[in-house]
């Protein structure tokens, strides 16, 4: 019988050698017969384990592809893999070679984990979060990096709770708040700060949850400061930049729009961009809501930049929004979204986006003497509209 044959013996040829166009190279199927008789058995001595990963260990980089993903099916859970070729297995740039090692083996290193946590690609890091139990360590790192499909795995286990740190993790990452939104909220997943921060990527159903946790967030700043926020009178200076928005608006040049919303509320350049998409009207909205432009400013603003694709319902439904949020949250709103932003990036992709937003700015100065109109500086430019 197989199970009392050594690997002292002669080893057959197999028969699932056929060798595919992928194949590393040529080693007879050698190592799928070693690797069938190996499975056949649970108990090996120290010889026979010895052989074995001799044979592995010289053979495994001239298996065929196809031989390689049976050798790993067949030892992925098996008691006495030696580790060095588990290892071997779960790291094999093949997917589908290295997945039952790493789904199912539980021997595999920490480390080995993390590394496909933080590197990927999702179907492995799918195998990682299906595994029996997991570490924090991993499951933060699978929060960090994972996509939708890998993160709805970990919220439909019963068996792994995500603790606050992993929670502010996925509220930071617009791409699975946008996807799982719903989902996260079910658990409490999202923490207030991130509703808010998330805002423009919410979807509809969560953005009134992310304005009542505006709203009292701004209650609780007033009652701590109550004298800080009772003047809301507009400067010189913002009513210069709602004169100099409403001009821009009239002229719908969406770019100098969209810069000079970036200088009055301080908002990276891609967000003030990302707010003149038809699909942020209720961003842009909250946005004018924290210049304090006037509701008759708000409809003008709203028509010219968006009125191409914004129905007569919509448009109501954005000025009753504007009507019931207080300036206080959304001042809360565009707060949080500047924290978010800057805790989304790296240091030196803000130096980057500093770059850019400079150079810009330069190039539309340069376009504005080139062409003699006046340059959009809040500080001198007047409308000429009325």
């Amino acid at each position: 019988m197989r199970q009392t044959q050594h690997f002292s013996q002669p080893v057959p040829n197999s028969s699932s050698s056929t060798k595919s166009a992928s194949s590393k190279g040529d080693d007879r199927g050698v190592l799928l017969a070693a690797s069938e008789l190996f499975a056949g058995r649970h108990r090996h001595d120290v010889e026979e384990t010895h052989i074995f990963l001799e044979l592995a260990s010289n053979f495994l980089p001239k298996t065929s592809l196809p031989d390689r993903r049976r050798i790993s099916n067949l030892l992925a859970s098996h008691p006495e893999i030696p580790d060095d070729l588990l290892f071997q297995l779960a790291s094999d740039e093949d997917e589908l070679t290295a997945y039952p090692a790493v789904r199912y083996s539980p021997r595999l290193s920490v480390d080995l984990l993390l590394k496909i946590a933080e590197a990927g690609p999702d179907s492995l890091r799918k195998a990682v979060a299906n595994r029996p139990s997991l570490r924090e360590s991993v499951i933060t790192k699978l929060c960090e990096h994972a996509g939708a499909s890998v993160i709805r795995i970990l919220l439909d286990r019963e068996d792994v709770t995500l603790t606050p740190g992993h929670q502010a993790k996925l509220s930071c990452r617009s791409d699975i708040v946008a996807t799982l939104g719903l989902e996260l909220a079910g658990q409490d997943a999202l923490n207030p700060d991130g509703l808010m921060g998330q805002f423009l990527h919410l979807p509809a159903p969560l953005k009134s949850k992310a304005i009542a946790a505006a709203e009292m967030t701004s209650l609780v700043k007033q009652a701590q400061a109550p004298g800080s926020s009772t003047d809301r009178r507009a400067d010189t200076t913002r009513l210069k930049l709602r004169d100099a928005l409403m001009s821009e608006a009239l002229l719908q040049q969406r770019s100098r729009f969209s810069d000079l919303l970036g200088q009055g509320l301080g908002l990276p350049q891609a967000t003030c961009d990302l707010l003149m998409h038809d699909d942020q009207a209720e961003g842009l909205t909250v946005a004018l809501k924290a210049l304090g432009m006037p509701a008759a400013a708000v409809t003008t603003v709203l028509i010219r930049m968006l009125g191409e694709n914004l129905t007569l319902e919509r448009l109501r439904h954005l000025l009753r929004l504007y009507r019931t949020l207080s300036q206080g949250a959304a001042e809360v709103l565009v707060g949080q979204w500047i924290l978010h932003d800057q805790g989304a990036q790296p240091a030196s992709a803000q130096l980057g986006s500093q770059y850019q937003d400079t150079a810009r700015r330069d190039a539309t100065a340069t376009d504005g003497q080139t062409s003699g109109l006046a340059q959009p500086d809040i500080t001198i430019r007047k409308s000429t509209h009325s």
